[in-house]
Order: structure tokens, then C-alpha cells, then sequence
């Protein structure tokens, strides 16, 4: 009787540990410099399209997006890329991760990136290494912002200075924030 009590007490504290971390993944929260030193491939490009597709076995669905390269900052030059990310919708079937990038077909974005099997890529820091591009209307000139990751809780937020950061960079332009995270003056 004790042991069978014990085994039941155990398997509850389980679930609630469980379940109380289910919510939301945790990211270590990564400064453009350190986004930069982790990424092999850093480019600015364009979603060509994104497609939700099943493995081999029928036990995970993936995402590729498909990206134009217009500008390398760092790694090879390439025309285009694709980005492999876990999670995504096939039919009536939704498989979601914690923190998971959405892409939109004719979206501008800057993209840290590492490698993934296969000749992909994945975004470096899950969602972090991935920031919408924005343009102003009357000048071209191109601004980047990154919101925080909608449902995952960032953990050691500082910056390189080791002061707390905002949840969110602020808008600045590109070439500035390339210039800065690389170490380039």
C-alpha cells in the first residue's frame, strides 16, 4: 500500500511538472552578435513560399520555406535557401512548436542561419534569427524589427553590456544592426 501511494504521489508531481512547463519553450534570448558568431549563413532575402509537408514515416510534419537570397553578410553567396522548421498544418492535422516561425510568401526578412541535415538551413536561436524587413514608403530605406516570440518565454535577457533588455528590438535601420552584430564599425 505505502509503495503503491508513493508511485501515485510520484507520477502526480510528473504531470504537473509537466504539465506546468508545456506551455512554453524556453529560449535562451541571443544578442545579433551572438546570432551572428552561432550562424554559418546570415542573408537577406525573400519568402519565395513556404510548404507543410509529412516525413518519410508520417510522424512529424515540417516546413520549408523557400528563400531568394538578395544579399549575403555572411557564407557563401547563394541565390536561394531553403529553411527547415519543425511544426506546421497538412490537411486537418496541426503539429505546433513552442516559438515556430510563420512565413509569408512575398515577406522581406533578414535570416541568421545554421545548418540543417539534407543541404537545409534552420533560423539560429529557433525564432530568434529571423527579422521582418521593413521599408520606409518614401525613401526605400530598409528597417528591421524583431517582436518577441509569441508563445515561448525568453530566459537570460541581457544585453552585451549585461543590462536587461526589452522583450522586443526596437526598429533600426538594417545596415546598422548588420554592422553591429558582426563587430564591423
Amino acid at each position: 500500500m505505502k509503495d503503491a501511494l508513493g508511485t501515485v504521489s510520484g507520477l502526480l508531481v510528473l504531470l504537473f511538472v509537466i504539465a506546468s512547463t508545456a506551455h512554453a519553450a524556453q529560449l535562451v534570448n541571443m544578442t545579433p552578435k551572438e546570432l551572428a558568431v552561432h550562424s554559418d549563413l546570415i542573408v537577406r532575402g525573400t519568402v519565395a513560399y513556404a510548404q507543410c509537408y509529412w516525413n518519410d514515416k508520417h510522424t512529424k510534419i515540417f516546413t520549408k520555406a523557400a528563400i531568394t537570397v538578395a544579399e549575403t553578410y555572411k557564407g557563401n553567396e547563394v541565390p536561394s535557401i531553403e529553411v527547415l522548421q519543425l511544426g506546421g498544418i497538412v490537411g486537418n492535422v496541426k503539429m505546433t512548436v513552442e516559438g515556430a516561425l510563420g512565413w509569408k510568401e512575398g515577406e522581406e526578412v533578414l535570416l541568421f542561419l545554421e545548418p540543417y541535415p539534407q543541404g537545409a538551413h534552420q533560423v539560429t536561436g529557433l525564432s530568434q534569427g529571423k527579422f521582418a524587413i521593413e521599408r520606409d514608403p518614401k525613401t526605400g530605406a530598409a528597417f528591421i524589427s524583431r517582436p518577441a516570440p509569441v508563445d515561448a518565454k525568453l530566459v537570460q535577457q541581457r544585453s552585451a553590456e549585461g543590462k536587461s533588455m526589452p522583450p522586443s528590438i526596437q526598429k533600426m535601420p538594417l545596415e546598422r544592426f548588420i554592422q553591429d552584430a558582426l563587430g564591423v564599425k
